[in-house]
């Protein structure tokens, strides 16, 4: 289960370890520093969108912020998924497992999958051009 305080804690590190100011992670996070502050003190949620300018801009990994699960930066577990190949290893795609875990959660908690939705409907207009160029003609 998410905890908003741990979460803050997390957000407070990634913070610091940017030197940055509340003020600063807020306009990375396009969020008033006001609700910034509740989000690093556990007092509000980080919305979906913030997660995503999190990841976008700082490569910080959603699953690391919100349950403390691998690496703190994204890189970081794509590194580690082109080390393991790169050995022959037999193992599953981290990408695939993520997929995997999040359709579990779409499916157990209608908050996550309302917020999702809502984003991925913003992200099929926003990246419209790019989705049709990717489609088999």
């Amino acid at each position: 289960m998410l905890n908003n305080e741990n979460i803050g804690k997390r957000l407070r590190q990634v913070r610091e370890i940017f030197k940055f100011t509340q003020r600063r992670m807020a306009e990375v996070v396009r969020i008033q520093e006001s609700t910034y502050k509740k989000n690093e003190k556990g007092l509000h949620h980080l919305n979906i969108n913030s997660l995503d300018q999190l990841h976008d801009e700082l490569g910080v990994s959603a699953e690391w912020l919100l349950f403390e699960n691998g690496p703190i930066y994204w890189k970081d577990i794509r590194a580690k998924e082109d080390e393991s190949k790169q050995a022959g290893l037999a193992t599953k795609d981290l990408f695939t497992e993520e997929v995997e875990e999040m359709i579990e959660m779409l499916r157990l908690v209608p908050m996550i999958r309302h917020s999702v939705m809502g984003h991925y409907q913003d992200c099929k207009i926003r990246y419209k051009d790019l989705i049709a160029e990717c489609l088999p003609k």
